[in-house]
Parts: C-alpha cells; structure tokens; sequence
C-alpha cells in the first residue's frame, strides 16, 4: 500500500486525474491511496469521464460534514464520491465498481467507491448501503 501525498509521487498511469482533486476541501492535504487512483483510472479507461465530488478530507473536515464523526472512510484515502449525472448513469457506475471495491455506497447524485478493509480499522466490510 503506497499513500500519495506529494504531486511529485504521482504516476503517469493517473493521467485523468489531478491531484488537487483529492485534495482536502479544508486544509488541502493530499492523501490517497495508489490502489484507489488505480480502480478510478481502469474505470476512467473504461467509462469515460468521471467527477471526484469529494476525496480525502481531514478529521475536522469529515466531522462537520459527515455522520461518520473524526474517522470515517473519507479520512483514510481510501475513499471517494463520485459525481452521478442520471439514474442510467448511477446504474453503469454500480454495475462497474459492484465488484472492484469493498464499500460501496448509493445516493442520489453521487456513488461513495472505498478500498477499506479490516487491517484498516473497518471490519464491516465488504458492505453496500443507500444515503
């Protein structure tokens, strides 16, 4: 497992995607996983574009806008929601990542993806849940 902290550790292979996309929306740590940008660039690969609607996101951060409190997925760089343009779309994203990721959450107009696990700290994995 290889976390990403500096623009100068990314890949080529990552080539749709910038790292100020997983960057915190508060204090602007850059925190992600190299196996998670590596699911997200085979799905890119194979979909076509896709919007990062939230990444990594510090404790303070995640604690004001999620219930998960100061360590839900999002806090581990393991974690993103991504943008959901229709109910077709919403089904081709879940059908796609059904079987590539161990958390896989549904909302409205966006899909959470994460790579968490037990040696993580969350054992309640793999799950499927709706917002």
């Amino acid at each position: 497992m290889t976390m990403i902290r500096e623009p100068g550790d990314w890949q080529e292979d990552w080539c749709n995607f910038k790292p100020d996309e997983f960057r915190c929306s508060c204090c602007n740590r850059l925190e992600v996983a190299s196996e998670l940008l590596d699911v997200l660039q085979k799905a890119r690969n194979t979909l076509g574009p896709l919007t990062l609607t939230s990444a990594y996101r510090c404790s303070d951060h995640n604690s004001k806008v999620s219930s998960t409190g100061l360590s839900g997925p999002h806090t581990t760089g393991f974690a993103v929601d991504i943008h959901v343009s229709n109910s077709q779309h919403r089904k081709l994203l879940i059908s796609y990542f059904a079987d590539k990721v161990s958390g896989l959450g549904i909302a409205k107009t966006f899909i959470h993806i994460d790579l968490l696990n037990n040696d993580l700290g969350f054992d309640a994995r793999p799950n499927c849940w709706l917002y």
